[in-house]
């Protein structure tokens, strides 16, 4: 399916069980693609799939509040909130674009946090958590601030922005900060580039221990059903072990699935698991680093796309692929009990014409 309103080149197929799923799930997707600038809005009528968009400078984390009604993106030097709104018939509004949804996110406000290369993003129960890789840091976005720190790694000497270790992944455990993922336990600028693509660790937070060694440039880590789950982006790999035996050695966690493509982009719903996968791009200065990593023996079977993995066995359940400029994936997200949203434009002109009260 080629996406005409995009004046970009890419293609989306799917697998024939990708479109029911989401209609038996009643569900939409929400993709990031940082390199086109672009939010993609995925859904389906049970025979094909939709894609829309939203253009975002250099998105990548994207969150989604418990109750589904706030929506969070990071964008380039910025973090945008999003409304949840629901039809007002009374309001004296004919946005056509809103009729026939069963979702509409409006652009309700952001806060300018300065270029942190905001990573992940997680709405924890009273605040929004954000992975500040800039400044090697989880973070909150703070009116009248850049951002309020609160948390950094133990070996992280000085609040900087020199990018030291690439943290980049944050998972929640009841709303609170619990691990993180990182490149490296480095502390001088951009010192992750430096060493092995096996640099890579899953922190605890609690007691600031890294659990998990030894891993090729881990993104996403994630609890789900007493699990850690995470992606071992430089092989293509999703690992999962008992949070009951962290700290854990590499031998000791259990293989979900290897696939074919960069890891990166994970959301967990039931027995399922939704992966994002990434071609390998070159670093954007030029640089080569990490060429140890194991996906760059066969950059030519890589594949970019939505992966749906059974987490009780490891099974592919269904697929989603895109070619051409659509190669790099950096999260997903669900949008649960809509089949046909609308995430309004920030330039939309629309937004005259839509009212909340």
């Amino acid at each position: 399916m080629t996406n005409k309103e995009v004046k970009l080149n890419y293609v989306m197929t799917s697998c024939a069980r990708f479109p029911l799923l989401l209609q038996a799930m009643k569900s939409s997707l929400l993709v990031s693609a940082h390199n086109l600038d672009c939010l993609f809005v995925i859904s389906s009528d049970g025979e094909e799939i939709k894609a829309e968009h939203v253009r975002l400078p250099q998105i990548q984390g994207i969150a989604l509040s418990d109750d589904q009604q706030r929506l969070s993106l990071a964008a380039y030097h910025q973090v945008w909130d999003y409304q949840r709104i629901t039809a007002q018939p009374e309001l004296p509004t004919s946005v056509e674009s809103t009729q026939g949804r069963d979702a509409v996110f409006y652009p309700c406000g952001s806060m300018t946090t300065g270029y942190l290369n905001t990573h992940d993003l997680a709405w924890g129960r009273e605040k929004l958590y954000m992975v500040n890789t800039r400044f090697n840091c989880i973070a909150s976005p703070v009116y009248g601030k850049s951002f309020e720190v609160v948390w950094k790694p133990p070996f992280i000497s000085a609040l900087v922005a020199e990018d030291r270790c690439h943290l980049n992944g944050l998972a929640l455990k009841h709303g609170e900060p619990a691990y993180v993922s990182y490149f490296s336990a480095t502390d001088h600028r951009f010192g992750w580039r430096d060493g092995s693509s096996f640099d890579g660790a899953i922190m605890r937070i609690s007691d600031e221990q890294a659990v998990i060694q030894g891993v090729c440039l881990p993104h996403s880590p994630r609890i789900h059903r007493n699990y850690l789950y995470f992606c071992e982006s430089g092989t293509g790999r999703l690992w999962r072990c008992p949070e009951a035996q962290l700290p854990a050695s590499k031998s000791d966690l259990e293989l979900v699935a290897e696939l074919n493509g960069f890891t990166r982009g994970l959301r967990m719903v039931g027995d399922m698991a939704f992966v994002g996968l990434s071609k390998v791009r070159q670093a954007k200065d030029g640089s080569s680093r990490h060429i140890d990593m194991p996906l760059l023996e066969n950059q030519q079977d890589l594949r970019s796309g939505i992966c749906v993995i059974d987490l009780r066995d490891g099974s592919e359940i269904a697929c989603l692929t895109f070619s051409g400029d659509l190669n790099q994936i950096y999260d997903v997200e669900i949008v649960f009990g809509c089949n046909n949203p609308r995430i309004l434009d920030l330039n939309s002109e629309e937004l005259s014409d839509l009212f909340h009260l």
